[in-house]
């Protein structure tokens, strides 16, 4: 790289390119314009390049293209020349070079790359014929992100990295479903007004100006017989509320921060869903009743009965606060930027056939809607079915029962772009909620995920079976007490914490403190994760427990040897239950942590062995 220094202004031929050597060249080598020219049309290639990386690295090479420091040429046709033109004080070097302007080739270890250069006169008449073979070059190409710029220019009133979301995926889509997202939030915008007659009126809409964005509303909406004039039209409200559910098979819910107000829109009509409450001993009693059910636990085999009981009680913080994620998402997005754009983590409920995850499911959904509401199928967990879901402007969360990750490849595209890429602040997204009986998360979905195991295991008898229906049929409004606390809470607590429930952990103490019940000990005051690790649990019992696997050190390695009857797929489950900060490869039964002090911190010391006095006595 010792080449490339000293200079102000690269033009260059390069057959591929790498955006990290570009930011690399302007950013730490003091150069304040390069124009670099790909040997082949692979625009489609380099977008899908730019969606790995994430909306930050595209955002920070438009706002280059913007400034006139870069532009990248994309020819009509192939270009093998790799030629480089650095311009600096009174002379220009010219590299001729095998190395593709990419980091691969800049830091080439199995192959090697030659290079001759010269430094030229401005003035030279080799330099000028060299010249002007660039510029014929040149001048039969186009320039990248080109279309992306003046998207920013046309569309100056939307955010950009929904315009770069959109880009991303293909020019071709982004005006139909930026004006699809519009439409669908002014309708539901228009929903959640103070008024509460929203139900009873037509909401009238902008329509698209652009006509194939304008043909695909006009579908979408097709079941709403919507009244249509030139240039709008007009939308039933109560018909817009059932279309919600019916299609994606959500109900239409909305938060309104400047009205401290929470609608639900169900069979055609809404209804406020935050409420002040008033007395002490309703609350009481709706907090009794809560915890009458996660007490259902303790009528179930358990190794740890409290443990059960506080993942529940977590899960249900998690469904009860799901429609305010957009908020914090507003909030961490004002506070990081770019830095950080991951969203709150979606929820996976992990656990074995018969341990209560559907049910759990079922009753949070009725504490939250009053309604018999049945979650979503495993056939729905697919990209287009939460993607379209996502568009319609619903807060309540988009919630799968039975699912699998492995399953379903589209589903990486959902985990890694939901909130990083498609969601933006005038876009409200659903959270997602899913259950399932598969342990192992992939790699790109842990840190994505919050995983709360249900450790319990259900024979319900027929007592069992009344106690719990009993508990289905009592109303309560626990729900709607729990809104208005977090509104609440929302607007006093200071900025959003790496906790996804730190205000929703306030809003229940509200209503415990107002009721002037004692909080069991089974509620989570703080991430369930930090109380309970269930892969340090099952990796205790593998090493202390069940002794199935053996522990070595090195040179500096630790070797965790699994016993020959440990099935290969349960070696990959304990490899997934690791946290991201270990260094761990897998060689046969074999793991090799590379960070063994790391890993020892983290699962803990092992065991006190009692002596043969202790062990005759049972103590």
């Amino acid at each position: 790289m010792s080449l490339f220094t000293g200079f102000a202004r690269m033009r260059a031929i390069s057959y591929v390119l790498s955006p990290d050597l570009l930011l690399e060249f302007l950013d730490d080598f003091g150069y304040t314009q390069l124009e670099v020219m790909v040997g082949e049309n692979l625009t489609e290639s380099y977008k899908r390049g730019l969606e790995q990386k994430g909306i930050a690295v595209a955002a920070r090479l438009a706002q280059l293209v913007e400034e006139g420091r870069l532009r990248v040429l994309v020819p009509d046709r192939t270009i093998h020349t790799k030629l480089y033109l650095l311009e600096g004080s009174g002379h220009t070097r010219v590299i001729q070079t095998s190395a593709n302007l990419t980091t691969t080739a800049h830091e080439a270890s199995r192959q090697i790359n030659y290079a001759w250069y010269v430094d030229l006169p401005s003035s030279d008449l080799l330099l000028e014929h060299l010249t002007k073979d660039y510029e014929s070059h040149a001048a039969r190409c186009t320039v990248f992100m080109e279309d992306l710029t003046k998207l920013f220019r046309d569309r100056p009133d939307t955010p950009r990295e929904q315009l770069i979301e959109v880009w991303l995926k293909g020019a071709a889509a982004d005006e139909e479903e930026v004006e699809v997202r519009r439409v669908f939030r002014e309708i539901s915008a228009n929903l959640v007004v103070p008024s509460g007659t929203a139900d009873q009126t037509m909401i009238a809409v902008r329509l698209p100006e652009s006509p194939a964005a304008r043909r695909h509303v006009e579908r979408l909406l097709a079941p709403l017989e919507p009244v249509v004039a030139p240039n709008h039209f007009h939308v039933n409200g109560s018909k817009f509320i059932r279309y919600v559910h019916e299609a994606y098979g959500v109900p239409f819910l909305g938060v309104d921060l400047d009205h401290s107000q929470v609608v639900l829109g169900i069979e055609g009509s809404l209804a406020t869903l935050n409420e002040q409450p008033s007395d002490p001993m309703s609350v009481d009693a709706a907090l009794a009743h809560l915890e009458a059910y996660l007490n259902t636990a303790d009528a179930g085999q358990s190794s740890d009965p409290r443990f059960a009981k506080m993942s529940m009680f977590e899960a249900l913080l998690y469904i009860f606060a799901a429609p305010f994620f957009n908020e914090y998402m507003k909030r961490k997005r004002e506070r990081f930027g770019i830095i950080d754009t991951r969203g709150p983590r979606s929820l996976y409920i992990y656990g074995a056939s018969q341990n209560g995850k559907s049910t759990f499911l079922l009753f949070a959904l009725k504490l939250m809607t009053g309604r018999n509401i049945q979650p979503l199928p495993r056939r729905d967990f697919t990209k287009t079915r939460i993607a379209n879901a996502a568009m319609v402007g619903t807060a309540f969360p988009l919630v799968f029962d039975d699912v699998s990750l492995a399953q379903n490849p589209g589903i990486e595209e959902v985990y890694k772009s939901y909130w990083e890429r498609w969601w933006s602040e005038e876009h409200i997204a659903p959270q997602i909620v899913m259950t399932s009986n598969t342990p192992r998360l992939r790699e790109w979905a842990k840190s994505r995920t919050k995983r709360v195991d249900f450790d319990v295991h259900f024979a319900p008898t027929e007592r069992d079976k009344e106690r719990l229906n009993q508990l289905f049929q009592t109303d309560s409004l626990i729900y709607k007490w729990f809104a208005h606390a977090y509104l609440e809470v929302l607007e006093t607590r200071g900025p959003p914490s790496d906790d996804e429930l730190h205000l929703a952990r306030a809003a229940i103490m509200r209503l415990y403190e107002f009721a002037h019940r004692l909080t069991p000990d089974f509620l989570p005051r703080e991430p369930l994760e930090r109380i309970y690790d269930p892969g340090i649990r099952d990796w205790r019992d593998l090493l202390f427990g069940l002794g199935k696997a053996t522990t070595e050190v090195d040179r500096g390695r630790m070797l965790i040897r699994f016993a020959p009857d440990i099935q290969h797929w349960e070696i990959n489950d304990y490899q997934s239950y690791l946290p991201q900060t270990l260094k761990c490869q897998r060689r046969g039964n074999t793991l090799i942590i590379e960070n063994p002090s790391d890993f020892e911190k983290w699962l803990g010391p092992p065991p006190q062995r009692r002596g043969w006095i202790g062990r005759l006595l049972g103590r």
